[in-house]
């Protein structure tokens, strides 16, 4: 749910105040990039997509009403604006296929990495392992799901499907992550075996 000080800079920018939509955009733009990302990986057409559609929202002021606006509504619009970049160039191939894992929340810093256990990382490459074993809608929708904290209405609504698929959507989603994350853990401990039960570790230096 949007917040009143978001509806409050709303109200402000549809009566004529551009620097309300400053505001909001400062409010929404890392939001609106990552979520950006998940669409395609090209971080420069993702962020001249928000632009676009924060120029939109200045010609379109006196037209759009004054409940419409909505994270929704600005997600649903930088969707919409980079699936229209990608076919005028004929790049409806790369819609398929380059929805990309978010790495920023998977990637460890150098001092992160000296801080955590050695089983602490493993799981941070088995989950990133799993991820990248899912379709781009998967992921889409994992990410409205789990990083935004959207309900199944909005994400419905966002996708464009009905409520009932999105959570078909998402359940299977997280079934196929955890049936990949328990594979990999399997073949991981399986290969730790077949080294200890081999002449390599008998090895003397």
């Amino acid at each position: 749910m949007d917040s009143l000080e978001t509806n409050e800079l709303w109200q402000r920018f549809k009566s004529g105040d551009d620097n309300a939509l400053s505001s909001l955009y400062n409010r929404y733009i890392h939001q609106l990039y990552s979520y950006g990302l998940k669409i395609h990986g090209d971080e420069s057409l993702v962020k001249d997509s928000i632009q676009e559609v924060f120029i939109q929202l200045i010609d379109r002021r006196k037209k759009i009403s004054t409940s419409a606006f909505t994270t929704i509504y600005l997600f649903k619009s930088l969707r919409n604006k980079l699936l229209e970049e990608l076919r005028s160039k004929n790049r409806r191939s790369d819609i398929v296929r380059s929805i990309t894992v978010d790495d920023n929340n998977l990637e460890v810093s150098p001092e992160e990495t000296f801080m955590q256990s050695e089983e602490e990382q493993s799981r941070l490459v088995i989950m990133k392992a799993a991820l990248s074993r899912l379709s781009d809608y998967q992921r889409e929708a994992l990410f409205l799901k789990y990083s935004q904290g959207l309900e199944y209405e909005k994400i419905a609504e966002l996708l464009e499907i009905d409520i009932s698929s999105a959570r078909t959507l998402i359940y299977r989603s997280l079934k196929k992550v955890k049936q990949e994350i328990s594979t990999r853990t399997q073949l991981i401990l399986l290969f730790f075996r077949s080294m200890l039960n081999s002449d390599f570790t008998k090895l003397t230096y």
